[in-house]
């Protein structure tokens, strides 16, 4: 077991994270975004995403990833031709898709990250904004894979047939981990407040 002091390696502030499971956070006093994990605390690059109104109560960390989903076997009750051109069209080329990283319950997750896999927002990056802290992210990379399977699997049973098996893999290209400006509407609820480019 290693012990690591939590102090910003910046400016030796202490870090208080706002969950145990925290990865990555803001400094309180310098505002640098900081990794935490078994290597120490160092600082992170986080792409920030312009906002649309100066009313941001919040930044969201989001991995988002460059993606391609194949799509090898689905198979339904009815086996609607439509439905099933309709999905292998949809996962036909590169998407980018969205995991929320900050905690919250698996069905939120899955709804969230699953909203944006269909609307494809595309948002407008910006150098960080003075003095902003951003929600403590708890989702690992590699954890946030491992989610993508079961937002693309929502996806799927999501759609008016009866989604009998599904086989797929997600090919990565690319990830990043953005901070995304929102407001909060309730305990889980954000709407989220990022131009688009």
């Amino acid at each position: 077991m290693k012990l690591v002091a939590l102090r910003c390696p910046v400016c030796a502030q202490s870090l208080l994270p706002d969950e145990d499971e925290t990865i990555v956070m803001s400094c309180g006093n310098c505002y640098t975004a900081v990794s935490i994990n078994q290597h120490g605390i160092n600082p992170t690059n986080i792409q920030f995403a312009a906002a649309t109104t100066d009313e941001v109560n919040g930044w969201l960390p989001f991995w988002i990833f460059n993606a391609r989903v194949n799509l090898s076997e689905r198979k339904t009750q009815g086996g609607k031709k439509k439905i099933r051109e309709a999905a292998a069209h949809f996962w036909a080329t590169s998407r980018r898709l969205y995991v929320p990283a900050w905690e919250m319950p698996l069905k939120q997750a899955q709804a969230i990250g699953g909203n944006l896999v269909k609307k494809q927002p595309k948002f407008q990056p910006i150098d960080a904004p003075p003095a902003t802290v951003i929600k403590a992210a708890t989702v690992t990379s590699e954890d946030a894979l491992k989610l993508l399977e079961f937002v693309v699997l929502s996806l799927e049973a999501e759609r008016p047939d009866w989604l009998k098996s599904i086989q797929f893999n997600i090919e990565v290209s690319k990830s990043m981990l953005w901070a995304v400006p929102a407001i909060k509407k309730g305990a889980y609820n954000w709407q989220l407040l990022a131009q688009e480019t």
